[in-house]
C-alpha cells in the first residue's frame, strides 16, 4: 500500500477483503510442477493465469510482460491496488464477467480486436482455482460489514479488553462496553481521564488489591 489517503467507514470492507485476499494463506498445487505450496488468493491466481499464459505458449519476455501489466498499481476510490486485485474485486464483489485479453507480446488489451489474442474468462479461473468460492462469499457475507459492526469488531479484537459486551438498541447495534484489568499501582485520577465514560472497582484477594477493574463505554 503507497496511499496516505484516509479510509473511510463505507472504504474498511474493502480494505478488510483486500486484507484477507493478499495476506490469508491457502494450501495448493501447482499445475506447471505438482509442487505443494503455501499462497495467498491473489498470488494463486496470478500463479493460475501465468500458468494459463505457458499453455498458450507464450514466450518468456512474454510472460514477464503479462505479471509486470497484472502487479500494475492504481488506485481504485482513494485505496493503491495491482491491476489483477481490482478485477479479482470486479468478479467477487460487483459480480462482473472479466475477461483477460492478451496478446503474443503479453500485453493486456482493453477489447476484443484485431487477430492474434488470447482471452482468460477470470472468474471462471477463480471458480476453478477455488471451488465454492462465491457460495462462500455470500455465506461469510464479507462485502455488507456495516460500520458499526465494523467498529465493534475493532473493540472485539482489541487485545487490552478482557470481556466485550455488545448492546443493541430496538434492534440495532447501540454501544459496547469493555471490561479492561489495570495495574494497581496506576493512579485512579488518571484512569477517570482516559475515558469519559465508565465504572471502576478494585479487586481484591487474601485481602489485598490486586487490580483496577473498569469498564469501558462506547457508542456505536
Amino acid at each position: 500500500m503507497k496511499s496516505n489517503n484516509h479510509i473511510t467507514a463505507s472504504q474498511a470492507p474493502l480494505e478488510q477483503l483486500l486484507f484477507c485476499l493478499r495476506n490469508k494463506k491457502v494450501d495448493c498445487v501447482l499445475l506447471s510442477s505438482d509442487q505443494k505450496v503455501s499462497l495467498s488468493f491473489i498470488d494463486s491466481i496470478n500463479k493460475a493465469i501465468l500458468f494459463q499464459a505457458t499453455e498458450f505458449q507464450l514466450n518468456e519476455a512474454a510472460i514477464q510482460e503479462l505479471s509486470s501489466s497484472l502487479n500494475e498499481q492504481t488506485n481504485r476510490n482513494g485505496i493503491w491496488l495491482s491491476y489483477l486485485e481490482s478485477r479479482v474485486l470486479d468478479v467477487l464483489v460487483s459480480e462482473k464477467a472479466v475477461l483477460l485479453i492478451i496478446n503474443k507480446n503479453g500485453q493486456l488489451l482493453t477489447g476484443l480486436k484485431g487477430i492474434g489474442y488470447f482471452v482468460i474468462h477470470l472468474s471462471e479461473l477463480i471458480q476453478e482455482t477455488f471451488p465454492g468460492i462465491y457460495q462462500l462469499a455470500k455465506e461469510l457475507n464479507l462485502i455488507a460489514i456495516e460500520p458499526k459492526e465494523s467498529k465493534a469488531l475493532d473493540f472485539i479484537h482489541n487485545k487490552n479488553y478482557h470481556s466485550v459486551k455488545v448492546i443493541k438498541r430496538k434492534g440495532e447495534l447501540d454501544r459496547v462496553e469493555c471490561e479492561e484489568k489495570m495495574p494497581i499501582d496506576k493512579r485512579v485520577i488518571d484512569i477517570m481521564r482516559d475515558a469519559a465514560f465508565q465504572s471502576i472497582s478494585i479487586n481484591q484477594e487474601d485481602g489485598k488489591a490486586v487490580h483496577i477493574n473498569r469498564v469501558v463505554k462506547q457508542k456505536l
